[in-house]
């Protein structure tokens, strides 16, 4: 999994102890004017397998989770999570219903009323569909055509960015993966627009459809995004992020959750 570097890095690292070990005083003023109350609130959203909600444990678990973790790891902030749904989470974030959302595509349209941070990996978007015949799906010249029916999560990167390429097809936009994915079984969609992470994980856990990455490729970085106006916030995630990327954890994080898949 392709990740991002940057060239700066926050003056935070500099700070020893800042993100580990104990904290001293100054460290703690930090803390206290990013999260004043220690709690990091973090939107989720059920969709494997960058959020899901155990039902036993009544715990988040999942990629997003998982980077969490790891964003906090060894400080004393205490991790929170409200369910929200992409097509809302802006509007979570605008109106402080909670501090992050992990997994969330920057898109010109969301940066007019939300900040995001560094990428936190990346993903390719393609096409999940039943049918035995997917030379149609190879291309997206050929998917943006009045007798394709698509599928996809309202507020989605398919959504958001796919859709105005193909204008031309039917899209059928739902508020959820548990809807998109009916659509397609149903036999109401041709197929489902979706990131190749949770493509390949319903191939793996369903034995059956086929992934298709059209061409031309398209690649989506993906941020955690914040309320705008919390610089500090943003710093301290950016160069947690930056840390996690060089010492290795964000790569071992993606690799447990990408799956292989049958792959035109």
């Amino acid at each position: 999994m392709k990740l991002f570097t940057s060239r700066l890095m926050s003056a935070f690292l500099l700070i020893p102890g800042f993100f580990f070990g104990q904290a001293s005083a100054a460290d703690a003023v930090s803390i206290d004017t990013i999260l004043p109350s220690h709690t990091l609130r973090v939107g989720a959203v059920n969709a494997p397998p960058w959020y899901q909600k155990d039902l036993l444990t009544n715990q988040w678990v999942g990629l997003v989770p998982d980077v969490v973790q790891a964003l906090t790891k060894g400080t004393d902030i205490k991790i929170e999570y409200v369910d929200t749904q992409w097509g809302t989470a802006v509007a979570g974030l605008q109106s402080d219903r909670f501090d992050i959302l992990g997994g969330f595509n920057k898109t010109p349209e969301r940066a007019k009323a939300a900040d995001f941070t560094r990428p936190m990996g990346s993903h390719q978007m393609g096409i999940l569909t039943l049918q035995k015949e997917t030379k149609k799906f190879e291309k997206w010249d050929t998917i943006n055509s009045p007798d394709v029916k698509l599928a996809a999560i309202d507020g989605s990167a398919a959504a958001t960015l796919l859709q105005p390429q193909a204008p031309k097809a039917q899209w059928i936009i739902v508020p959820d993966s548990d809807n998109m994915l009916l659509q397609m079984e149903s036999g109401r969609a041709d197929a489902v627009v979706n990131n190749d992470i949770q493509m390949a994980q319903y191939v793996s856990k369903r034995h059956q459809g086929t992934v298709i990455i059209p061409t031309p490729v398209k690649e989506q970085p993906t941020n955690i995004g914040l309320r705008q106006q919390r610089p500090e916030l943003k710093a301290w995630l950016d160069s947690r992020l930056e840390q996690l990327e060089k010492d290795g954890t964000l790569n071992a994080i993606w690799k447990k959750y990408t799956l292989s898949a049958t792959q035109k």
